[in-house]
């Protein structure tokens, strides 16, 4: 693309006068400065600490990626900030209420641009908050300079079928016998969709432990994204059916762990841990409208559902089952099956103690 710019002809005079060394022009490319509150914050109802984040936009001639590695830059100095709990049918407030109070998490990623490790946050503790029912946040800044506001629901509903549930149901990956693809088995299991979900995420973590022939041994985990799942309707919902291929399991598996390993005299299973992350609508389109733009129009949206400022109050749930086990079908192809026989896994269930793959 040709830009044409017309040539802008200056009286002698004025031009002398720009050039004179006595005149010093100073200006800005920023205007006036506002201060605009910025709010992150996730409730959970299975959890019991509840982290929201406030702090301020900021803006300065000087280097955006150096104000940002500064905390006074980002914080209010007073911050006065509680949650009231409301009936979503007629709009009234419970009584149940919680002051925030600022606490110092130490762990935040020092990859980021923002000042790290450490970050002050505004922390509230609660382990029964109630699923059907709603959140207001507001917080007074500065002694009542600004205010804000902020309204979320949760996630209620949820949940997966009892059958996996069970403490001596395991997991089906494999026939008795393997030849083909096809005789490879799916973990399935119906999930009844929660009100105000829009996205789910499926993960499982592989938990395993290797023996080295020194007679040490160390504990590793391996977790694989398997994806997300939408719920067409946050306010009516449904139910799906969740699915992990076996297949997908066992090369997997063959991918991330190293084979040939002359230290490592065997493996073995520990547990496999199931995870569901579940995103509220809105946070669904919070992070819809961050996501990098990749298209040639490179305007976005904006979405924010704080009043008197911008970022989300929004909720999640976190669902977790730990310990799966697989069955013996699936247990017999982790340790002999044509992907994962060179990585050495042996079986310490005593229901395999006269398999030649067990291991005490």
């Amino acid at each position: 693309m040709v830009l044409k710019v017309n040539r802008l002809v200056l009286p002698s005079a004025l031009v002398l006068a720009f050039a004179s060394p006595s005149c010093e022009t100073e200006f800005s490319v920023n205007g006036n400065y506002q201060i605009t509150p910025i709010v992150i914050g996730l409730l959970d109802h299975t959890d019991s600490t509840h982290i929201i984040k406030i702090t301020k936009a900021f803006l300065g001639d000087g280097d955006n990626l150096v104000y940002a590695q500064n905390p006074d830059s980002n914080y209010f100095v007073a911050v006065d900030a509680w949650i009231r709990e409301i009936e979503p049918l007629t709009g009234d407030y419970t009584g149940r209420e919680w002051n925030l109070h600022d606490s110092i998490i130490t762990n935040k990623s020092t990859d980021g641009a923002f000042y790290a490790p450490y970050q002050k946050v505004y922390v509230f503790y609660e382990d029964s908050l109630l699923s059907d029912m709603e959140y207001e946040l507001t917080a007074d800044l500065e002694e009542g300079a600004h205010t804000i506001t902020a309204k979320t629901g949760l996630i209620d509903g949820f949940g997966v079928a009892s059958t996996i549930l069970q403490p001596t149901w395991k997991i089906n990956f494999a026939s008795a016998t393997v030849d083909e693809d096809k005789d490879y088995k799916f973990w399935k299991f119906l999930v009844t969709e929660g009100t105000n979900a829009a996205v789910y995420n499926y993960k499982y973590t592989m938990n395993y432990r290797e023996t080295y022939t020194d007679l040490t041994t160390a504990d590793f985990s391996i977790e694989r994204n398997d994806g997300d799942v939408i719920q067409e309707s946050p306010s009516t919902p449904g139910g799906h059916t969740q699915t992990f291929a076996g297949l997908d399991f066992y090369l997997w598996v063959a991918d991330v762990i190293e084979a040939g390993d002359p230290d490592v005299m065997n493996r073995r299973l520990l547990g496999i841990d199931l995870k569901v992350s579940i995103a509220h609508r809105d946070l669904d389109q919070f992070m819809d409208v961050g996501a990098p733009v990749t298209g040639i129009v490179q305007n976005k949206p904006e979405f924010t559902n704080i009043t008197g400022g911008l970022g989300l109050f929004s909720s999640r749930l976190i669902y977790e089952v730990k310990n799966y086990k697989l069955d013996p079908n699936s247990i017999k192809e982790l340790c002999t099956g044509q992907h994962t026989q060179p990585l050495v896994f042996c079986s310490w269930y005593t229901d395999d103690a006269a398999e030649s793959y067990y291991c005490p």
